[in-house]
């Protein structure tokens, strides 16, 4: 197969399917919403979970063999963060407003068409 991929003088550990399949197996079961969920393919020397400031669920698995011990532990690690601003499976995404309340409102191609 050939040498490992390099990633900034590194050996990577490029997760398996299987892996990535577990790790999003685990967050249906808490019931969260697979598209604000976060899962790099390349792993991490050290696991991570965090929530991001946008409510979106970053984990970092670790890579290689170390892979399942670190997944035994995830679903304690995860259910110890704050989800309260995580988005459900059951909820639809939110759709922010980028534009500030005062602005004229858009019009898109609707006055091009006419």
């Amino acid at each position: 197969m050939g040498a490992p991929a390099r990633y900034h003088g590194a050996a990577m550990d490029v997760l398996s399917e299987a892996q990535v399949r577990k790790v999003y197996e685990l967050t249906d079961s808490l019931l969260l919403n697979q598209d604000w969920v976060v899962v790099p393919l390349v792993g991490s020397p050290r696991g991570m979970e965090m929530l991001m400031p946008d409510g979106k669920i970053l984990i970092r698995p670790v890579g290689g063999a170390a892979f399942e011990p670190w997944f035994a532990g995830l679903k304690t690690r995860l259910e110890a963060l704050d989800l309260s601003r995580a988005l459900r499976a059951s909820q639809l995404e939110r759709h922010y407003v980028r534009t500030p309340a005062a602005a004229a409102p858009g019009s898109g191609a609707r006055k091009y068409v006419k």
